[in-house]
């Protein structure tokens, strides 16, 4: 059976439209909770008015005193406050307290009364204009305009206006608002009426249809209330189930974004009934609302499909929110949506079994989505097979072998290299997991018995170092990077900022990059205080959002602090949003992003990087031409992975590195030490010819098991004293002194050490002849020096003789030796025993 033919029979079992709409409306009515939200949900009315107080409304007061203004983040201002606290030259706190200069717009049923009062009595009308209700500023201004009276309107209002009874409800549902006149409206009804009769072409007297057009209008809306009034009968109460039902999984509802899926909802019947269009075509959705209207969609079609009794196992598109997978969520369900074609999976007998195992045993999000890829992986290695894989009765061994090594081949998804070991090995073990599901219960008994994992069946291990290690841009790339660093931010635009100043910033964020190995969304999110100058050092002060550890400080170059301080320069003089002025790097839009975004970023360094004349290996092919570099390594997160291994091959100490790349564990640091063995072996292997004695002499040692066996590492070179070899390198008797030694192998792996110890050693002296020690001592810091230095000297001359590629080996070889020695524990000093004093005796002993 082709899947052609499988797709159709799954799809004629769908009901085409148009639908039962009274049955669908009567599903939804019996089927939806009728007490939800009670304090916040006018059934009646169809009004949501979401209370700022309660933690599953996202709504909150505008944090300046007195304002009414919702906005959509605690402790935020709205943008009438905002703009008034950037003039004001307050702090936030101290602006918080004083509040806004004035309200920029009274609530209906909130105004106070209109000013007009006589012998006791006030109007009991709302003052709209200039503290006037509405009949008479109309009537003072119709007055004026015809020459009856030449009085201000305040002198009017008290002199010749009388006050005017209560006006009567308006006719529209939940409108605070009275109707002054003969028409049942308040002011803002009657103005919305008027334009709608105008526009419609009504030329009725005023009152015909306007109960039916009242009956489907909302109140005057706040920035915490919605309303579906206004939209079809059947399209209200989908709406409601889904809201209903997303509170038990996601309880949190934003007023704002519903407001905004209703007006795009505007000429929708019903969602049940659309088809697959873009969110796009409803008009304008931000990111929030999104959200929701992906909630609302998966509900309502989850809901529809069990009212028509389709089970959403048996489509050819899988809704994943609406199969119960477990999750990490409130709700413990999975509540993202997102549509998985099962037919990709082109054999009919393991599509089922995977619906089959979904419906017994409701797994996890990380469980699916591991076995539906070995199911994919599986699915197309047996297409490849004869008969492709469709008959399960005729499967073999050798199918297997086909699935094991399509699973051992598998690719990342972007296709630049293959899953690593870990991942290879679980998508085997669910797939062979999910064959013994199909056997314990009885649905795979047409499945051939020898199809199933045997022993040979296995994902060669593989050092997950090397993975890292592969990860890191070498140093000669970054080079031919840097040549062509002018070339950065060509042709690229950004909002509407100059293509100089673009060119500039996106100039930063490389050198950024490359420079501190911070997380390319640490870098996007530096603030404009980021530099700090400390005892003639420079300080980047940056936020570890992954593991919530904030103003964390890095010392950095003085080159780098210059090009920050350039790009300030250039920023200062920059009219940016309001959202992006604490940040380093503005955003480019007034949108939701307050600093530049990931994409940005990715696409500056993939547009700079593919438009290179060339980017070259060091390797020759075999017409000794240097091969090209593959591009697809240039990334942002890969400039981290470069700071990181440009420490360990300088041997940088473990938990010195750990600091740096502010991890938690030294264990993920580790991963940049690590080693394969093969790498360590031929390092030693190169190694062993350049080892010198004490004085700087060769002395090569006759093999890599001699170098790595008879010998030990020392703070600064190998040692050969038998009793130091045996103790690991703790206990040399002359307490590392160890240019006077003729056990003493150091070899060009340990220069960085040995020069270290030489400025150590140099500062040891000047500190001794300036606490005026004996002679004997300061000559011992001289003498060693020296002899130290004669090393030095002896080394660095053997590799300036050496040809350019000899020279280019035995770089990467000593390495590859300083990291094994950085990750592994330092040699301690020998610790001399403390004498024991015996006891005296007593006088009866």
């Amino acid at each position: 059976m082709t899947v052609e033919l499988t797709a159709a029979m799954v799809e004629s079992r769908v009901i085409t439209l148009p639908v039962d709409r009274a049955g669908w409306r009567a599903w939804l009515i019996e089927n939806t909770e009728p007490d939800w939200r009670p304090d916040e949900w006018d059934a009646a009315n169809w009004l949501f008015t979401g209370d700022p107080g309660k933690d599953e409304t996202a709504i909150w007061r505008c944090n300046s005193a007195g304002c009414h203004v919702a906005v959509r983040a605690t402790r935020h201002l709205c943008r009438s406050c905002y703009e008034q606290f950037l003039e004001s030259g307050l702090s936030r706190e101290e602006f918080a307290e004083v509040g806004r200069r004035a309200m920029v717009r009274s609530l209906p049923g909130e105004r106070p009364s209109c000013s007009v009062e006589r012998d006791g009595v006030r109007c009991a009308l709302e003052a709209q204009s200039r503290g006037a209700c509405s009949p008479h500023y109309v009537k003072w201004r119709y007055l004026r305009n015809s020459g009856k009276t030449a009085l201000t309107l305040d002198v009017w209002l008290q002199a010749e206006a009388e006050p005017l009874p209560p006006g009567t409800p308006c006719l529209v549902g939940a409108c605070a608002g009275s109707a002054p006149g003969r028409v049942p409206l308040c002011t803002y009804h009657r103005d919305r009426w008027r334009r709608h009769r105008k526009e419609a072409g009504m030329k009725g007297t005023i009152h015909e249809g306007l109960e039916e057009w009242a009956a489907v209008q909302p109140p005057w809306l706040t920035g915490f209330q919605f309303s579906l009034v206004t939209l079809p009968e059947l399209l209200r109460h989908e709406l409601r189930y889904a809201l209903a039902e997303r509170d038990k999984q996601r309880p949190t509802l934003s007023p704002v974004a519903m407001r905004l899926m209703v007006r795009g909802l505007a000429d929708v019947q019903s969602i049940a009934e659309l088809t697959d269009k873009k969110l796009g075509d409803l008009g304008y959705l931000d990111r929030n609302c999104e959200a929701h209207w992906n909630d609302v969609v998966r509900l309502v079609r989850g809901a529809f499909d069990r009212f028509r009794g389709v089970d959403p196992l048996d489509r050819p598109v899988w809704e994943l929110g609406d199969l119960g997978l477990r999750s990490r969520t409130q709700s413990g369900v999975r509540v993202s949506s997102r549509r998985l074609d099962v037919t990709q999976i082109r054999q009919e007998w393991l599509r089922r079994l995977l619906a089959d195992w979904v419906r017994e045993t409701t797994p996890d999000n990380n469980d699916f989505r591991r076995t539906f890829e070995g199911c994919l992986s599986a699915s197309r290695a047996l297409s490849a097979r004869p008969g492709g894989g469709h008959d399960p009765g005729a499967l073999k061994v050798t199918d297997m072998d086909a699935v094991v090594a399509a699973i051992r081949d598998r690719k990342r998804q972007d296709g630049t290299a293959t899953l690593s070991y870990g991942s290879r090995a679980e998508l085997l073990a669910h797939f062979c997991q999910l064959l013994d599901f199909g056997r314990r219960l009885e649905i795979l008994d047409h499945v051939a018995s020898v199809f199933a994992r045997h022993p040979h069946h296995k994902i060669p291990y593989e050092d997950p170092a090397e993975d890292m290690a592969g990860r890191a841009i070498p140093e000669y790339v970054l080079a031919q990077l840097d040549a062509h660093i002018h070339l950065i931010g060509e042709g690229f635009t950004y909002g509407d900022m100059a293509p100089d100043v673009v060119k500039a910033m996106l100039r930063t964020v490389y050198i950024l990059l490359r420079d501190t190995g911070r997380r390319p969304w640490e870098v996007r999110w530096l603030r404009v205080d980021c530099l700090e100058a400390q005892d003639r050092e420079y300080i980047l002060i940056w936020d570890n959002h992954k593991a919530r550890r904030n103003r964390r400080r890095l010392e950095i170059g003085r080159e780098t602090a210059f090009a920050i301080q350039e790009w300030l320069a250039i920023r200062r003089t920059l009219k940016v949003p309001a959202r992006s002025r604490t940040f380093l790097f503005p955003t480019a839009r007034h949108g939701y992003d307050a600093c530049i975004d990931a994409d940005t970023v990715a696409k500056m360094l993939r547009r700079w990087v593919d438009g290179l004349p060339e980017l070259l290996t060091d390797t020759v092919d075999k017409d000794g031409n240097l091969l090209p570099f593959d591009r697809s390594r240039i990334f942002a997160y890969a400039f981290r992975h470069t700071y990181a291994q440009r420490h360990a091959d300088a041997g940088t100490e473990l938990n010195t590195l750990r600091d740096l790349m502010d991890h938690k564990s030294a264990d993920t640091t580790m991963g940049y030490f690590k080693v394969s063995m093969e790498k360590r072996r031929k390092a030693v292997e190169t190694m062993r010819q350049h080892v010198v004695d004490q004085y700087g002499n060769p002395a090569p040692t006759p093999s890599a098991t001699a170098y790595e066996a008879r010998s030990v590492a020392v703070p600064f070179g190998n040692c050969k004293e038998p009793s130091n070899v045996k103790a690991g390198g703790g206990s040399c008797p002359i307490r590392f002194q160890c240019s006077g030694c003729a056990f003493y192998r150091p070899d060009p792996s340990f220069l960085p050490a040995v020069e270290d110890h030489i400025r150590a050693l140099k500062a040891d002296r000047e500190m001794a002849k300036a606490l005026g020690t004996a002679e004997f001592v300061v000559r011992n810091f001289s003498d060693q020096i020296d002899s130290f230095q004669n090393v030095v000297t002896s080394l660095r001359r053997q590799i300036e003789v050496m040809p350019e590629d000899e020279r280019r080996h035995l770089e990467e070889a000593s390495a590859v030796l300083r990291k094994v020695r950085a990750a592994a524990p330092p040699p301690a000093l020998p610790v001399l025993p403390v004498p024991t004093i015996p006891a005296r005796r007593s006088a009866d002993e």
